[in-house]
């Protein structure tokens, strides 16, 4: 008797082994009529990484179905997306930024996975440390199984570097607000900097209002205290306010003639930064749909794959800025740098 109950409890396990690896194989068994659906929830539309990773998943001939859920810089509708992600149970969740990726991935060791995707798998992007806000454990792997995405930093050592080479800069300026945890998470990164690569930080934090967000005007009377304090330059490494904000940041920055150099290549390119040193948006876009395809497509698990990075930087200066400021760039970066010459 006692053989055939475990003879039926080995048949029972092998029936559900069977069935799993069947409802896998149809899971990734994607076509045209039946495509893999991916819920993208972004923070502020679908700009330039949103449209990288669409445009590669079409270029790749791929059967997916890309819906989009806008954030619109509203913190209260990331949990109106994560209940649907929950109620639909799409193949895959694809996160832009930081807030949107910590309220839905949610952080690593969390005691209550019930409040997140759970076992969904997920792809994050246009995070800028992600490790330091705690969705993975490093980049080599995510430490958690259903969970992967791509990196878009350019390191601040190479940042600070560059910024170095161009200016000699000795005191680095930096406004901020403590609103935004990857600001925060910047800024900390910087201080480590600072006595490592030899310079003095100055740091400014917006006033918040009573509803967390940077009460404005505040701009041109910050930028006069950085002047006022030495700074060579003001460096935005990770800042959703002030790209949003970018042509009153740099105009008020250039008017206390205080260059600024910036992680976002908008602010160069699309306003009156000085120096960039970037990956562009959409190219990183692009590389988050190579990591979807993997988990999709090559029956790969997002927690067996690293955090890529793509693999050169490109660098911008706004010549029209330099003339201005009469900061002209070295040649060791003119040899490769991108030059914009209008005046914005």
């Amino acid at each position: 008797m006692r053989s055939m109950i475990k003879t039926t409890i080995r048949l029972l396990w092998l029936l559900a082994a069977l069935w799993s690896g069947i409802a896998s194989a149809q899971t990734r068994d994607f076509s045209e009529h039946d495509p893999a659906r991916i819920l993208m929830v972004v923070w502020r539309g679908c700009e330039e990484a949103c449209q990288g990773f669409r445009q590669y998943l079409a270029e790749q001939n791929l059967p997916v179905k890309v819906m989009i859920r806008d954030a619109a810089k509203d913190k209260s509708r990331i949990q109106v997306f994560l209940e649907e992600a929950k109620t639909l149970q799409p193949d895959l969740v694809v996160t832009w930024g930081t807030s949107v990726s910590k309220d839905i991935i949610g952080p690593m060791n969390t005691d209550q996975p019930e409040n997140y995707l759970g076992d969904i798998p997920a792809l994050f992007m246009v995070v800028a440390d992600p490790v330091g806000a705690g969705i993975i454990e490093s980049y080599d792997r995510s430490g958690r199984d259903h969970v992967t995405g791509v990196r878009n930093r350019v390191p601040e050592e190479v940042q600070i570097r560059a910024i170095k080479d161009y200016l000699d800069a000795k005191k680095i300026g930096v406004i901020y607000t403590t609103a935004e945890l990857n600001s925060v998470l910047n800024t900390q990164k910087l201080e480590q900097l600072a006595a490592e690569m030899d310079f003095e930080l100055i740091r400014k934090t917006y006033q918040l209002n009573d509803k967390g967000k940077p009460v404005s005007g505040q701009i041109p009377g910050l930028m006069k205290e950085l002047s006022d304090e030495g700074a060579d330059v003001v460096y935005v490494g990770s800042s959703s306010y002030n790209r949003q904000n970018r042509d009153a940041f740099t105009s008020a920055a250039n008017d206390n003639n205080l260059p600024v150099a910036s992680a976002y290549e908008v602010m160069v390119t699309k306003s009156n930064a000085l120096l960039s040193i970037a990956n562009r948006y959409y190219n990183v876009g692009r590389l988050a749909g190579n990591q979807a395809r993997k988990v999709l497509f090559e029956q790969q698990r997002p927690g067996s794959l690293n955090i890529p990075s793509l693999s050169r930087y490109s660098v911008f200066i706004n010549m029209a800025v330099a003339r201005q400021l009469e900061l002209y760039p070295p040649i060791q970066l003119l040899r490769f740098a991108e030059l914009v010459h209008t005046e914005r």
